[in-house]
């Protein structure tokens, strides 16, 4: 398992001083940017030596960093359960928007296992059609994801659990056309383990908490996940729009790469106490210590 970090826009005279260094620079990808001197837009090893020397040229400037996580494919393959990254988004038009905006508004926020409910939404309004053999989120904005007429079809036969597909629907009509298929459940897992990787925002005023957001991989307690179907969601809002996460079994995993349905990449879902979820801590722990100790923060 690797921690990779990204610098964020910086000041331009530390922006400089690290394009000034040779090593730096290369490891950073920097890249000339006419607003802030140079732009530092490639991920690296937070464990390994770019850190302390970024840091040290820092020289206490407050820095902001993104992260990205590298996991093995030994440590794919391990992971009884596996969260659903998106790797194919589908665009809407204004009014496939403002249709599902309407939707979102007029169904319910729902209870879950955690401390936080999540929405569920039953409709989504799609004029393009999606690619037969994918999964695809729909626009930037939904949490949700459609699926192609191949991939469906697939999915119906699969002998797969946890999930429904329901139609895809035109803005103009309120009915099913053949645009694709919503992939939906009502599955939701236990909650989720609170470490130091999570944190909550309060994007809604400091009285009401919205969503949990993290940095690293999802936990649970050993055995909490023993029961879940094949294809589940977080009881978490981690997604968009309070939308929560899809989390996918081993099985699954192997049938959508079988029957070759592209659109989601994979990183392991962590139980407590497995050597992993050790690891895991440990690195964070370290991490997070040092970037505070230097005044230094990662975005989730």
């Amino acid at each position: 398992m690797k921690i990779m970090l990204a610098l964020r826009p910086c000041s331009p005279g530390l922006a400089h001083r690290l394009a000034a260094d040779e090593v730096l620079a290369k490891a950073l990808g920097a890249k000339a940017n006419a607003a802030v001197g140079y732009l530092f837009p490639k991920f690296f090893d937070g464990s390994g030596p770019v850190l302390p020397r970024l840091l040290q040229l820092a020289e206490g400037e407050p820095v902001s960093f993104l992260r990205d996580l590298h996991c093995s494919a030994g440590e794919l393959e391990a992971a009884s359960h596996l969260e659903a990254i998106c790797r194919s988004t589908i665009g809407q038009s204004r009014a496939d928007s403002k249709a599902t905006m309407a939707a979102y508004h007029r169904d319910s926020l729902h209870p879950t296992a955690s401390r936080w409910p999540v929405r569920l939404p039953q409709r989504i309004y799609l004029s393009k059609a999606v690619h037969d053999a994918t999964i695809s989120h729909v626009d930037e904005w939904t949490g949700e994801y459609v699926v192609g007429s191949q991939a469906a079809e697939g999915l119906r036969g699969s002998g797969l659990t946890g999930f429904e597909l329901r139609p895809v629907l035109h803005h103009k009509t309120g009915e099913a056309h053949d645009a694709g298929h919503h992939l939906v459940t009502r599955e939701l897992l236990p909650a989720a383990l609170e470490d130091a990787t999570v944190f909550e925002t309060f994007d809604d005023g400091p009285r009401q908490p919205s969503t949990p957001r993290r940095y690293g991989l999802l936990s649970y307690e050993a055995g909490a996940l023993e029961g879940s179907p094949d294809l589940a969601r977080t009881a978490e809002p981690r997604g968009a729009r309070r939308t929560p996460l899809w989390i996918v079994r081993q099985r699954a995993r192997a049938w959508l790469d079988a029957a070759q349905v592209r659109g989601w990449k994979f990183q392991p879902v962590l139980e407590k106490d497995s050597a992993l979820h050790r690891e895991h801590t440990q690195r964070w722990d370290e991490l997070l210590g040092r970037l505070r100790d230097a005044g230094a923060t990662v975005l989730a």
